[in-house]
């Protein structure tokens, strides 16, 4: 049988799609139109050639058409921050992205934590909240209900997301990182329009801001931080990293603003990766109570250069020097401690 178009137009030819060429070739994934090899080649295809921000887009169009939504209004849509970012760069660091979100929700923000159980990691987001007491299984209904009451829910990614399951024996079977590791965390569930992403790459950070320009998200980072290792070895961290220089892109009202930061600049002391590891999900969640407890040391300076990031795309913050400054006052009153008690407790 030949090959459908447009996927013909990507493998044979290294063509790129419109966006609403994209958004014909998601419907035919998530329709089951594409056998496990077919997807495989596209996959395939993209990565070798490069993903354009329009192809991203109208794959994203297609999962959030999919998605099990959250019952939100549009004003309360508005106002969500998500944290979820693509996982992938083999850190083994603690779960950092998901104590910069408890952190900016008792600071006032209002979080959609998006995760998952761990895949690439020996601990993910779901993981770590388990052990720390926070549900993680919420029906669509009781997580609009956490978002009111406490400004944080947890949205676990495989029960919102029956599109996924169309491409999940390819993902298990190449064990590689595709345009999928993308798609999840820019199909927020409940809606956010604003969101930290980081990435396990560094050509990802331009691509998925551009995308999320496209997408119209209201305000953003995308993030991919960097460490050097005593033998020189440089490695990637999907995190506003304190252990070398980060990669940023702002994306605000549609423009896309590239810079790159330091732990340094921004009156953080840069430390080793090993400071940072982290283990599996009982040595996680203890690492972010001693954390949220008042424990000093790079855990913390990491954890309140990501909050601010969040904070600053709430529009809580105007920069991440004041947003460092809220999230450490933050931890410091015990609003954190506070927030996770009410998380456990339902009160």
């Amino acid at each position: 049988m030949p090959l459908p178009f447009p996927l013909k137009h990507v493998i044979e030819s290294r063509a790129t799609l419109s966006r609403e060429q994209a958004r014909e070739l998601m419907q035919q994934i998530v329709a089951g139109g594409l056998s496990d090899v077919e997807i495989a080649g596209l996959v395939g295809a993209l990565a070798a050639r490069g993903e354009t921000p329009a192809e991203v887009a109208g794959f994203v169009d297609v999962m959030r058409s999919e998605v099990t939504r959250v019952p939100l209004s549009p004003e309360e849509q508005a106002i969500l921050v998500d944290t979820c970012g693509t996982g992938g760069d083999a850190s083994r660091t603690f779960n950092i992205s998901t104590a910069a979100a408890l952190v900016a929700a008792a600071a006032g923000a209002s979080i959609a934590k998006h995760g998952n159980r761990a895949i690439t990691s020996q601990c993910g987001s779901a993981d770590v909240l388990e052990a720390l007491g926070v549900p993680v299984d919420l029906s669509p209904e009781a997580a609009s209900s956490a978002l009111r009451r406490y400004h944080f829910a947890f949205l676990h990614a495989p029960s919102l997301h029956p599109a996924m399951k169309a491409v999940m024996p390819v993902r298990r079977a190449i064990k590689v990182r595709t345009v999928f590791n993308l798609l999840g965390p820019l199909t927020n569930p409940a809606g956010a329009s604003a969101q930290v992403m980081g990435v396990y790459a560094q050509h990802a950070v331009a691509l998925v801001a551009e995308t999320m320009a496209l997408l119209g998200t209201r305000h953003a980072f995308v993030v991919h931080g960097t460490a050097e290792d005593p033998d020189g070895t440089v490695r990637g961290l999907d995190e506003i990293s304190i252990s070398g220089p980060t990669d940023l892109a702002e994306v605000r009202n549609g423009v896309v603003t590239l810079s790159t930061i330091t732990p340094e600049e921004l009156g953080l002391e840069r430390a080793p990766m090993s400071a940072l590891a982290g283990g599996d999900a009982k040595e996680n969640a203890a690492i972010l109570m001693a954390i949220f407890s008042g424990e000093r040391g790079p855990r913390r300076d990491i954890v309140l250069l990501n909050a601010a990031a969040v904070l600053v795309a709430a529009d809580l913050s105007p920069d991440l020097p004041t947003g460092i400054a809220l999230a450490e006052q933050t931890i410091d009153s015990g609003a954190v401690t506070k927030l996770l008690d009410q998380l456990r407790s339902g009160t």
